[in-house]
């Protein structure tokens, strides 16, 4: 195998020393004669630098730190397909921190270590730890899914999105419902927010709530088992995964209800019946979040920005009879 060519090796064959190399290489003061010297060499052994390496040097970089809650949701690599689509010469590392906010914590500290150009966070929630890190690091931050005032975030309109389920809601004219929510300590937005307004549609219709999780399986258990002691005319799932998994459950135990997510997902399209949903553009939502993180970097003292990224019901065969 070939060896690669370092910069030490570059400094002996020009003659120069070592710290000669990396101004040449990072465009600082290097004499004419030296310049031509080291452009041969380095053209000769097809030298590429290690960029990364050499942003780290410098304190400035175009490597951007990406935190993601969860890789198996939809909703997040939709996300990342968005961010890379609208992408201009930047790398993003990307840590998964499985909603973990110790994870998450340690994902950042190392990030800021690295001298990352900024930070994006797909996040559920903030403690106060990881908030005051973020405004320590004096480095421009877009947060994605939560309200938090001291830094530029994108949002989903999760409350209005609650408002028009829950008008809709009214129209199908139910008996009893079953709510599949998740902890809204693990996450704000989706378990409180989403469903202010469809909990006040039901003030007046008897419903139960069951805390699940955002994975279909364990949807699909804990709604069996509710379903297994009584029988509802309509399921409201927190995602279209978890609606997807009361649906199975249904299925199984021979029960008809309608059916009703939120997100916007192959499942919904791809279930028989077609899943109803509320639907945002995830993709969309990435390419916004990285432009306002362009506009962040780019501009100095900017106030911090707030994008609300509005959605609509798709109504589809699970809600009709």
């Amino acid at each position: 195998m070939e060896k690669k060519v370092t910069i030490q090796d570059i400094a002996r064959q020009a003659k120069v020393a070592k710290s000669t190399v990396s101004r040449y290489l990072n465009g600082g003061s290097v004499s004419p004669q030296t310049r031509r010297k080291i452009d041969e060499i380095v053209r000769k052994n097809q030298y590429i630098p290690n960029t990364f390496a050499q942003g780290l040097k410098q304190e400035k970089n175009r490597t951007i730190g990406v935190i993601v809650p969860r890789l198996d949701s939809m909703a997040q690599v939709e996300m990342l397909r968005g961010l890379d689509s609208a992408n201009q010469n930047d790398t993003f590392l990307i840590a998964n921190i499985y909603q973990d906010p110790i994870r998450e914590l340690a994902a950042i500290k190392k990030f800021i270590a690295q001298k990352v150009a900024g930070l994006i966070i797909l996040t559920a929630n903030l403690t106060e730890e990881i908030r005051q890190t973020l405004l320590d690091a004096d480095i421009p931050v877009v947060l994605q899914g939560q309200d938090e005032p001291d830094f530029a975030r994108v949002m989903m309109d999760d409350q209005q999105a609650g408002k028009i389920v829950g008008q809709y809601i009214q129209t199908l004219s139910p008996k009893n419902v079953l709510i599949l929510n998740v902890d809204q300590k693990l996450d704000w937005a989706i378990g409180y927010e989403r469903f202010q307004g469809v909990k006040a549609a039901l003030a007046n219709i008897s419903h139960h709530e069951v805390i699940t999780t955002f994975k279909r399986q364990t949807a699909k258990l804990d709604a069996a088992k509710a379903m297994g002691k009584q029988h509802y005319d309509l399921v409201i799932g927190a995602t279209d995964a978890i609606a997807v998994g009361a649906m199975q459950a249904g299925f199984e135990l021979n029960q008809h209800p309608y059916y009703l997510g939120f997100g916007q997902s192959v499942y919904s399209e791809i279930v028989s019946p077609e899943l109803t949903s509320f639907e945002f553009n995830f993709f969309e939502t990435g390419e916004q979040i990285y432009d306002l993180f362009q506009k962040i970097r780019n501009e100095a003292n900017i106030r911090p920005v707030k994008i609300v990224i509005p959605g609509q019901l798709i109504r589809r065969a699970s809600t009709k009879k």
